[in-house]
């Protein structure tokens, strides 16, 4: 599967999910594959047992429902807010501030700003 912004981050080939959840430099990049990424959250569904997967879930469906209006529609982001596989959360001042550069990067690098 092609990934959009992990594989433009990562400094090896990514070649499968496993790859992502073994690295620590690359796991925390993963709300942002989810938001941009609708395949990704599907390949992701395998692991949501996984704490950094889950955590990485939860993220992109917060960041989603909050800036659904610049974001593309994902539709399997949608579907998992919807039959509650994790539960959005509102995103606080201290959240956006540790995150912004990460999601504005991910902005750019989709061309959404």
């Amino acid at each position: 599967m092609k990934r959009r912004f992990i594989d433009s981050i990562s400094q090896r080939k990514i070649k499968t999910f496993e790859d992502i959840i073994s690295d620590e430099r690359i796991i925390k990049y993963l709300w942002i594959e989810f938001l941009l990424n609708p395949e990704s959250v599907k390949e992701s569904l395998s692991f949501i047992n996984h704490l950094a997967v889950r955590k990485a879930l939860e993220d992109a469906a917060s960041w989603y429902l909050a800036f659904r209006w610049i974001l593309p529609q994902n539709i399997e982001l949608e579907q998992i807010i919807k039959i509650g596989l994790v539960k959005p959360f509102r995103i606080k001042y201290k959240e956006y501030q540790d995150k912004k550069r990460n999601f504005l990067k991910g902005l750019m690098y989709a061309g959404l700003c």
